[in-house]
């Protein structure tokens, strides 16, 4: 009988925990959909606090990562600078490119490999 007790005690024990957990999974992951940071304006309007993914696509990982001050935000947006990818240490450089004339005031912003290719992307995930 006391087998029995333990059986059916621990039988609930595990369902509750199970719906619980599953339940947290549910809460901590938010189904919108973000895009990515293509421009300096945009990359701009992070803050401390804020969280962005950074997508490696040379290793394809996605990193998401925390803004620690103002001078991590302008590191990502500086033109010639650079990043590493916090999955595969590969190092990538920042290239911006300006406006022109008659168009609206957008600095374009994208992450190099040795190459010139586009490897990485920054998606800030704010709501």
């Amino acid at each position: 009988m006391k087998t029995l007790l333990n059986v059916i005690a621990m039988t609930f024990v595990i369902g509750f925990a199970s719906s619980l957990s599953a339940q947290r999974a549910n809460e901590a992951i938010p189904l919108k959909t973000f895009k990515k940071a293509d421009t300096v304006e945009s990359m701009q309007t992070l803050k401390k606090g804020d969280r962005y993914a950074l997508v490696c696509k040379e290793c394809d990982s996605v990193t998401i990562k925390e803004v620690t001050d103002e001078k991590e935000v302008a590191a990502m947006c500086k033109d010639g600078g650079s990043m590493h990818c916090p999955s595969c240490k590969m190092k990538v450089t920042v290239k911006t490119a300006g406006h022109r004339p008659g168009e609206p005031t957008i600095t374009k912003v994208t992450y190099v490999n040795a190459e010139g290719k586009e490897c990485m992307a920054v998606v800030p995930l704010k709501g």
